[in-house]
This record gives structure tokens, C-alpha cells and sequence, in this order.
């Protein structure tokens, strides 16, 4: 069984997504079950742990920084744009970041917030990690305004019900965001995008918090592919066997092997339909010739499991993604 996780397909409006033949017949064709948490949550447990052994921050980190921290969130950039009913969030692949722009933000909040071990380490202008330095688990009695320290950094949580994305504690992040978002919105940075009548970048979506000490000997990263950090950090642990591909091969995957071609932070119709051409069509084509004995597609929502037999089950008709996931 090969699996192929697209979490965020369910969420993208079918008028600004375009039919996807290959991704949908697997869908339709497909036995689908719900999904029992969240799509990290599985992939942890077909790599044989779960969440609390190996958290999501610090394991994407070790999945595309070089030196990762052992204490993280993951963190998202947000956007603002100020209309007549007020502040609306947007996500970091609408808001066409910089990496010069992310690296300045990052080095203000070191500046403010160093003091208090804290730093933000860019993987890609669209995600980021807040890195807590020393005990994860401690107060740190220099936080802002004389409140207890950054805790929930090594703390792998409940999910949002949004996306479900595993959320740290509330509590100790509330301070912490509210001063950034003070910090990001007087900085240079949004005052040059403001000036052009671009959205700000007013803030940070933390989560999926932890901790984890990078082995002895940890192997060096691998050249770049787009994958899913979390999956490219248990690759780099050994959890999750082979090497990330750019798109289905059978002759270099097979049953067993997992694929997350797009990362949360960069979904859009625009990447769909590059898992499209790269990885559904591609594996439809491999399960009619016997191939791969079965494709399983792990959206936000669903597990769907499509066997070599499910695909003449032609009563089964395609439909839009929405409606499938």
C-alpha cells in the first residue's frame, strides 16, 4: 500500500480548484474512513511512534535546519490586511514573503526577545520556528511584563479544530504573540508593505510543540525536495525508510512507501495540481498495471484506501475534491 497524504485539499474551494481526473478517480473509487486525529498523528504512527516520541516542531526542523533545536514550534507566518470589518488573518502562501523580509523580522524578534532564550529560525520564508534555547521546561523569569516564562514549547498538545494542526498550550504563548504582533507591526518591514498596499505580516501561527535531542552522528541533511519537513525529519531519524522523491516512480517507490509532496503552509490550487501530474496520475497508472497493490490518500478529514480491484468500480464516479474528502 503506498500513501500519498494531501491534508488541505479539503479545505481549497471548488470554484478555484480545477478537476484533477487521476487524484479524484482514487477518491471516488477509494473505501474511505475518518481520520481518527490529525494527518501528522498518522504519519507517526505508520512509522511506528506517535506525537509524544517524536513532536512535530522539532522533528520538521530536523527535516531542513542544519543545526535544528531541540525545543520548537513550528510557526506560520500570518497576515493582516485592514479592511471596514476589521483584521482578517491570511495564510503565509498568500502573502508572497521574502526571505529578506523573514530574516529581518527574525532578527528584530532576537533582538527583543534573545534576552529571554528565544529565537526564530527560517526554514523558507512561509514557515518559520520559534526555537526556545536552555530548559524547555522552565520559566524563564526575564519574559516580558514579569510573567512566567515560555512554557508549552516541549508539550505536544490537542489539535485545532481548524486544520488540525497539534496546538501548544494557550496560556503561556498569549503574552509571548500579543508583543510580536506589536514588535512585526511597527517594524520596517510592514511599513514598506504597507506603503505598496500589501498585506502585513502581523503575526505567527504556533504549533505542534515539543522536544527532541538530535542523535549522536545525525546524518547529514539531503538535497532538497518538496516534502513535508515532518516526513523529511523521520526519514533523517530512520523512522521512515527511503528517500523523498519529486514525484511517483515505480521503479524507485513501491508498496510501503510514503509520500507528502506540500507542506501545510504552501497548499494551493496552484501545488494541487502538481500532485496531479507528479503523484496521482502517476500512481493510478501504477496500480492498474499491478504495480502497487493498493494507494492509500490521507486527506484532513479521511483515510481512503483504493485497491487494484477498487479501480473498475465504475459506478463510482468522479466528483469535485470537496466533495470527496
Amino acid at each position: 500500500m503506498f500513501t500519498l497524504f494531501v491534508p488541505g485539499i479539503e479545505t481549497l474551494p471548488d470554484a478555484a480548484t480545477p478537476r484533477l481526473p487521476a487524484l479524484e478517480r482514487l477518491l471516488a473509487r477509494g473505501r474511505g474512513r475518518p481520520l481518527q486525529d490529525s494527518p501528522w498523528a498518522a504519519l507517526a504512527r505508520l512509522a511506528g511512534g506517535e506525537l509524544q516520541r517524536w513532536p512535530v516542531g522539532p522533528v520538521s526542523a530536523l527535516g531542513e535546519l542544519d543545526a535544528p533545536p531541540p525545543a520548537c514550534l513550528r510557526a506560520e507566518p500570518l497576515g493582516a490586511e485592514h479592511e471596514r470589518h476589521g483584521v482578517f488573518r491570511l495564510p503565509a502562501a498568500t502573502l508572497a514573503i521574502t526571505r529578506a523580509e523573514a530574516e529581518a523580522l527574525a532578527e528584530a524578534f532576537g533582538q527583543t526577545f534573545g534576552d529571554d532564550g528565544l529565537r526564530l529560525e527560517i526554514a523558507s520564508p512561509e514557515r518559520w520556528y520559534l526555537a526556545l534555547a536552555g530548559d524547555a521546561g522552565g520559566d524563564h523569569s526575564g519574559a516580558p511584563g514579569g510573567q512566567p516564562g515560555w512554557r508549552g514549547f516541549d508539550r505536544p498538545a490537542g489539535a485545532l479544530a481548524d486544520d488540525q494542526r497539534p496546538a501548544p498550550p494557550e496560556a503561556g504563548l498569549r503574552l509571548l504573540l500579543s508583543e510580536l504582533e506589536m514588535l512585526f507591526h511597527a517594524h520596517p518591514v510592514n511599513a514598506a508593505r504597507r506603503e505598496h498596499g500589501v498585506a502585513e505580516i502581523a503575526g505567527l501561527h504556533p504549533w505542534g510543540g515539543g522536544r527532541l535531542e538530535p542523535p549522536a552522528g545525525l546524518s547529514p541533511l539531503e538535497p532538497a525536495v518538496a516534502e513535508e519537513p515532518f516526513l523529511a525529519g523521520l526519514r533523517r531519524l530512520g523512522a521512515v525508510r527511503g528517500r523523498g522523491h519529486a514525484r511517483f516512480d515505480s521503479a524507485a517507490q513501491g508498496a510501503g512507501d510514503i509520500a507528502w509532496p506540500m507542506a501545510i503552509e504552501t497548499h494551493g490550487a496552484a501545488g494541487i495540481e502538481s500532485i496531479e501530474d507528479e503523484w496521482a496520475a502517476p500512481l493510478l497508472s501504477a496500480l492498474r498495471r499491478g504495480r502497487v497493490d493498493g494507494v492509500r490518500i490521507v486527506t484532513g478529514r479521511a483515510v481512503h484506501e483504493t485497491r487494484r480491484r477498487d479501480v473498475f468500480r465504475f459506478w463510482q464516479r468522479s466528483r469535485p475534491l470537496g466533495e470527496l474528502c
